[in-house]
C-alpha cells in the first residue's frame, strides 16, 4: 500500500560502480521505489571526494541509502553530512576500515585490461554457489572496467581512515557469513561507529546481494517498514 512506499531506496554500487549487479536484488524488492546512483568514472576516487561529488544527488524525498562493499564508507560519509531526507543507512558486505590486510599488496599487482577474470577465482572469492547468470553479470561488469579506475578504488580502500564521527541514524548491516574479501575485524568495525545498529547475518559469500537476493530483500523491506512506522 501507499504507507510502505513513503521511503525510497537509493543504492550505491560496489567497486565496479555500475548498476547492473543490483538486478537480482531489485527483482526481489517488489513495489519499494528504488534508484541506483552510479559512481563517477572520473576525478579522485577517495571516499571523501566521492561523498562531495554525490552529495547533491540525494534529493529531498525521504530515502534509505544502501552502500554495497566499496561504497559502504561512502554511504556512511554521506550520512554524516546529515541530509534531511535520509532516514536510515544500509551497509551490505561492507566495512568502515580497510577491508583486508593484503589490500596494499593487491594495489601493486598489475591489472590487465579487458581480461575476463577466471570463473573459478570469482566463484572462490565472491560468489561460490551462485547461479551462472550471476557469474555472467559479474564477468561483464569486470570486463568493462578500466584498470586505472580499479587501481584508484583499491588504493582508496587501502588508505581508508576511520570515520571522523559516529552515526546515530538507524543502520542495518547485511553481513555475509563467508566473506573472503572483507575481514571479520573490518566488518566488525561497523559496530564501533553505528550507535543504532541492527545486524543481519546472512549465510553466503561477499557478493551477498547477488547470490542471496531474496534474504537481503526481506531484511531491507523489514528495515524500511520499521522506519516508515516510526516516521
Amino acid at each position: 500500500g501507499p504507507v510502505e512506499n513513503r521511503i525510497r531506496l537509493l543504492l550505491l554500487p560496489g567497486l565496479t560502480g555500475g548498476n547492473s549487479l543490483f538486478a537480482p536484488l531489485l527483482a526481489q524488492l517488489g513495489d519499494l521505489p528504488c534508484s541506483v546512483l552510479e559512481l563517477p568514472h572520473h576525478g579522485p576516487q577517495g571516499h571523501d571526494n566521492l561523498a562531495k561529488a554525490l552529495g547533491d544527488q540525494l534529493g529531498e524525498t525521504p530515502f534509505v541509502l544502501l552502500g554495497e562493499s566499496f561504497s559502504g564508507p561512502l554511504a556512511f560519509r554521506l550520512a554524516l553530512r546529515h541530509p534531511s531526507a535520509m532516514k536510515g543507512l544500509i551497509l551490505a558486505a561492507s566495512f568502515l576500515s580497510p577491508p583486508h590486510p593484503l589490500l596494499p599488496l593487491a594495489c601493486r599487482l598489475p591489472i590487465p585490461a579487458n581480461l575476463p577474470a577466471p570463473a573459478w577465482l570469482l566463484r572462490w572469492l565472491c560468489i561460490e554457489d551462485a547461479a551462472p547468470a550471476v557469474l555472467q553479470l559479474l564477468e561483464n561488469e569486470i570486463r568493462h572496467l578500466s584498470p586505472q579506475l580499479v587501481r584508484q578504488r583499491l588504493q582508496a580502500m587501502a588508505r581508508l581512515q576511520s570515520p571522523p564521527a559516529n552515526l546515530s541514524l538507524p543502520t542495518l548491516h547485511l553481513w555475509p557469513t563467508r566473506d573472503r574479501l572483507v575481514s571479520r575485524a573490518a566488518a566488525a568495525s561497523i559496530g564501533v561507529h553505528c550507535r543504532d545498529l541492527r545486524v543481519s547475518r546472512i549465510e553466503g559469500p561477499h557478493f551477498l546481494l547477488q547470490s542471496r537476493p531474496r534474504d537481503c530483500a526481506q531484511a531491507i523491506q523489514q528495515f524500511v517498514t520499521e522506519l516508515n512506522e516510526t516516521a
